[in-house]
């Protein structure tokens, strides 16, 4: 989980240090780790960019995965 964290989503590169900061950073990004996989996404990288340039396919996902 790590590995998949701090490569695709650069988190050891985050300039988060001060209090709770690091720790929410890491649940936010295993939650999205954790999403994708359910939406059978094996690529997250590309998962990422496709989310970020397509909103609506997002939160068209997302309320699919809330409705089920």
């Amino acid at each position: 989980m790590h590995h998949r964290r701090d490569v695709t989503m650069q988190e050891d590169h985050a300039q988060l240090r001060m209090g709770h900061a690091p720790e929410m950073l890491a649940i936010l990004n295993n939650i999205v780790v954790g999403l994708f996989a359910r939406l059978g996404e094996t690529n997250m990288a590309h998962a990422r960019r496709d989310f970020a340039y397509h909103l609506d396919k997002a939160l068209a996902s997302l309320d699919a995965l809330i409705a089920n």
